[in-house]
């Protein structure tokens, strides 16, 4: 059962289901989201003969973290394997202000972005609302979360449902309490759950995985372009602008030799013009088996200088967990491939 997942009324209904009184779900969502409550005799409260007969019926959170790695910056990235043996990867930032946490919204990605390697081996399954949610959960023990980014493994857009379920029990006044503004949505570009996501969750950030801004480019590195080409994604674009008050997010992987040329600049500050969006410059962070590479800082100021010159709203993402394997995937990876 995907107990993580479930909302307050989902758990009174259950324990209803059992000739329980409905206040004892409530005192498990309570136990799970603001104690950190894994097992059913960690639920304060709960008599001890029921904690421990629904321990040995169930496991509240069958999920186990196999791997750790902490870069010199403070971020931290976990392997986390499931019931069914399945991994993802959800990573920890930590600042001085806030601590975000960065979610895997399925296991592997079907997008097979070719600077990536969490969609390598393509896409295996969604991940379920209480297995994102349990990413989050998990890091929050440590310090607690101010904001949530779904831009790990996998396209929160092909996973929809769950991906909303678990932002709408993240933000339950009950749970974690985070305001809908804390969340930000990365997508590849699927057009049609943009345009829903504008009716469903208008509050929350949504920021799209650009990464070329010409069709023959972006078809060769996301190639999810070729179902939905720019002017087709732009055109959900425009309709999601339309509804939502909110500033869009265009996020820019720096590929050395692949999307930093003169004419790839003037085309990105249009798109971003287009929707006054802010644009996430992100230097290549090296993953192996690709064949890209990370660009020289040189090539780096100069791409920033012409989108300066052109009056496009930019930064430079410092680059977090390089001393790691942080770019979505790696440590995945390489735990596979080393047994």
């Amino acid at each position: 059962m995907d107990f993580y997942g479930w909302t307050q009324d989902e758990w009174r209904e259950w324990v209803s289901s059992m000739q329980l009184p409905g206040f004892r779900g409530q005192q498990i969502f309570d136990a799970i989201h603001r104690q950190g409550a894994t097992r059913f005799t960690e639920v304060k409260g709960l008599p001890k003969d029921l904690a421990e007969k629904l321990d040995a019926d169930y496991q509240l959170c069958p999920i186990e973290e196999i791997k750790r790695q902490t870069s010199n910056d403070g971020t931290v990235k976990s392997l986390l394997r499931f019931h069914d043996g399945s991994l993802a990867e959800c990573v920890s930032i930590p600042t001085a202000k806030r601590h975000t946490i960065c979610v895997s919204s399925q296991v592997g990605c079907p997008v097979g972005c070719t600077f990536c390697a969490s969609g390598k081996d393509g896409v295996t399954r969604d991940l379920t609302a209480g297995e994102i949610i349990y990413q989050v959960l998990f890091h929050h023990q440590q310090r607690p979360v101010t904001n949530i980014v779904y831009m790990g493994s996998g396209e929160p857009l092909f996973n929809y449902d769950n991906v909303l379920k678990s932002i709408s029990i993240l933000a339950d006044e009950r749970g974690l309490g985070l305001g809908r503004r804390r969340f930000t949505v990365s997508t590849s570009g699927v057009a049609e759950k943009i345009k829903q996501m504008a009716k469903d969750e208008p509050q929350v950030t949504l920021a799209l995985s650009l990464h070329a801004p010409d069709d023959e480019t972006r078809s060769r590195v996301v190639p999810l372009n070729k179902k939905w080409p720019i002017e087709k994604l732009m055109q959900a674009m425009d309709e999601y602008s339309q509804q939502v008050n909110r500033r869009i997010t265009l996020e820019y992987v720096l590929l050395k030799d692949d999307n930093m040329s003169e004419m790839q600049a003037a085309l990105l500050s249009n798109l971003a013009k287009r929707y006054k969006a802010h644009i996430n410059l992100i230097p290549f962070n090296p993953v192996f088996d690709t064949p890209h590479k990370r660009p020289e800082q040189e090539d780096i100021d100069r791409f920033a200088e012409q989108l300066h010159e052109l009056g496009a709203n930019f930064t430079v993402r410092g680059q977090r967990g390089a001393d790691i394997d942080a770019a979505c995937g790696q440590l995945k990876d390489k735990t596979i491939k080393n047994g």
